[in-house]
C-alpha cells in the first residue's frame, strides 16, 4: 500500500470512530433522560396513590369533611403577594400533607412534589417553598410558594384536566424564569377527582447531563484525531522529512 492509500486509510478510519463515537455517546443521554423520566413516572404515580389513600384516611378519621376536603371558596390572605389563599382544610394539610411531599425531595432529580387541587391551589407546598412572606417579592416568588394558586399556567392547567389511570408530562414556564418539566398523575378521593400530585423536574438538570455529554464527545473526538495524526506522522516516508537538496558546491 503506497503512502496516499495509508494516509486516506488513517483519517477514514478516524472520520468512522468520530461518528460512531458520536452516536454512542448520544444514545448513553438518550438512555439517562428516559431512566429520569421514567423515575420520575414512577413517583408521580406512587405518590398520587399515597395521597389519595391519605385523604381518604383523613375523612374516615373525621380529621375533614367531604364538604371541606372539596371546599373551593379560596379565601385570600390580606397582605399577601403573590396572593394566598386559605381553604377549609389547608391548615390540617400544613400538618400531614407537607411531610410525604418532602420525602420525594430525598430523590435529588426532583425539585418540587406537590399535591395540587383541579383549579391549580396548591395548600401545602414543600417545606423549602414554605417560607415565611418577606414582603420582598423576588425572594417570595421563589421561597413562599405555598397556597398560591397555579391554574393559569398551561403546563399544570393541562395536568390537572387528565384523570387517566397514568402520568402526564409536560413543560411547565415557572414564574421565577426556570423551565420544567413536570410530571402529574390525577388524585381521587372516593373516585372523585381531586387533583393531581405533581413532579417538578428542573430542566437544568437535563441541560447539565447534555453539557457533560457534550464534553465528553469533544474530548473522544480531539483524542481520536490526535491518535489518528501521530500514527499518520508514523507511518509517513523519512524521506518527506529529510530535506533532498545537495549543498552547493563552492
Amino acid at each position: 500500500m503506497n503512502f496516499k492509500n495509508k494516509v486516506a486509510l488513517i483519517f477514514g478510519l478516524c472520520i468512522i470512530l468520530c461518528v460512531g463515537s458520536y452516536f454512542i455517546i448520544s444514545m448513553i443521554f438518550e438512555k439517562l433522560e428516559n431512566q429520569l423520566f421514567e423515575k420520575t413516572r414512577i413517583e408521580a404515580l406512587t405518590g398520587a396513590r399515597a395521597m389519595s389513600g391519605t385523604l381518604e384516611l383523613m375523612l374516615d378519621q373525621r380529621l375533614l369533611t367531604e364538604k371541606e376536603i372539596f371546599d373551593t371558596s379560596y379565601r385570600a390572605i390580606p397582605g399577601s403577594k403573590p396572593e394566598k389563599y386559605h381553604t377549609a382544610y389547608d391548615r390540617i394539610f400544613d400538618r400531614y400533607i407537607i411531610k410525604l411531599e418532602d420525602e420525594y425531595l430525598r430523590d435529588l432529580d426532583i425539585d418540587y412534589a406537590i399535591l395540587i387541587d383541579r383549579n391549580g391551589y396548591v395548600p401545602t407546598h414543600n417545606s423549602r417553598y414554605s417560607k415565611p412572606v418577606t414582603g420582598e417579592l423576588k425572594h417570595d416568588l421563589i421561597n413562599s410558594r405555598s397556597k398560591r394558586i397555579f391554574g393559569d399556567s398551561p403546563g399544570i392547567r393541562e395536568a390537572l384536566r387528565y384523570n387517566g389511570n397514568e402520568t402526564i408530562r409536560l413543560l411547565y414556564n415557572r414564574d421565577t424564569g426556570e423551565k420544567m418539566m413536570n410530571v402529574g398523575a390525577p388524585v381521587f378521593i372516593k373516585n372523585r377527582h381531586w387533583g393531581a400530585f405533581l413532579i417538578g423536574v428542573s430542566l437544568q438538570r437535563v441541560t447539565v447531563i447534555k453539557n457533560q455529554m457534550l464534553i465528553l464527545i469533544i474530548v473522544t473526538m480531539f483524542a481520536i484525531i490526535s491518535l489518528s495524526l501521530l500514527a499518520g506522522l508514523a507511518v509517513m516516508p523519512r524521506k518527506l522529512f529529510t530535506s533532498t537538496e545537495k549543498p552547493p558546491k563552492y
